[in-house]
């Protein structure tokens, strides 16, 4: 967050707030009760918003010089493609469950690596951070060096993140 100008925050929390944000009584991924709820997809469908994000993340590249961009299933697979595409970094994919068939049954990780490589491994929304922080457990037991980081923390979780966004429980604003 803090390799992002005020302009570039500004943008993503309004781009949230407009298109991904719903209010009600969710249960989130990990499992925590909560009344709302960021559908990123919302905003990764768009290309031209999923563009602007992966952008973002050009700070962080050039602070963390990974070797590889890393993405978890499914949503942080999509912007770690758009952040590999930016910046011409070769993707890897982390599954929530081993793959079940093919040459590589059994294995979590898609894409070609090395040990001793440096990953930055994406995920898209976290509240708690588990997933992402298992993810990056298994990366680790392959021999990287893993950097996680979100594009939204709803400040739970013990991860870096483009942006800090949460709301007040029954508070309707969304400029916080």
């Amino acid at each position: 967050m803090e390799h992002l100008g005020l302009s570039e925050l500004t943008w993503l929390r309004k781009i949230i707030a407009q298109r991904a944000l719903t209010r009600g009584d969710y249960m989130l991924a990990g499992g925590v009760r909560s009344d709302y709820y960021i559908d990123k997809f919302r905003l990764f469908s768009d290309p031209h918003v999923l563009r602007r994000i992966a952008r973002l993340f050009a700070p962080v590249i050039a602070e963390v010089n990974p070797d590889i961009v890393g993405g978890t299933e499914l949503g942080g697979v999509v912007i770690a493609t758009a952040v590999s595409q930016m910046s011409g970094l070769p993707l890897l994919a982390v599954r929530k469950k081993p793959k079940a068939y093919g040459a590589f049954a059994n294995e979590y990780v898609e894409g070609p690596y090395d040990p001793g490589q440096r990953v930055l491994l994406l995920e898209d929304v976290v509240t708690n951070g588990r997933e992402l922080l298992t993810a990056a457990a298994r990366l680790r037991e392959l021999g990287l060096t893993v950097t996680p980081y979100a594009v939204i923390s709803r400040g739970l979780a013990p991860v870096r993140a483009l942006i800090q966004f949460s709301l007040p429980a029954g508070d309707p604003k969304t400029d916080n």
